[in-house]
């Protein structure tokens, strides 16, 4: 095994790793319903990097506060 399979192999599971992350935050969005789900888990699959970086860009933040209310201003 050279130096260049190695790297090409952790580049190649940072990518499927990435894709696999990517699929779990869609699934567990709030903000799509099930069919949206299934056809941007496909994009993100079918395509690998353009689909991936499509859906992550498109995706809407989500508040990672369980529910809890923002913290705002008052005045």
């Amino acid at each position: 095994m050279t130096g260049f399979d190695f790297v090409y192999g952790v580049l190649l599971l940072g990518l499927v790793a990435a894709q696999v992350w990517l699929t779990v935050k869609v699934w567990r969005s709030a903000s799509y319903e099930r069919s949206q789900k299934i056809l941007q888990a496909k994009l993100i699959w079918l395509l690998p990097v353009v689909g991936a970086v499509l859906v992550f860009s498109l995706m809407p933040d989500e508040d990672d506060t369980l529910g809890r209310p923002k913290n705002e201003l008052r005045g």
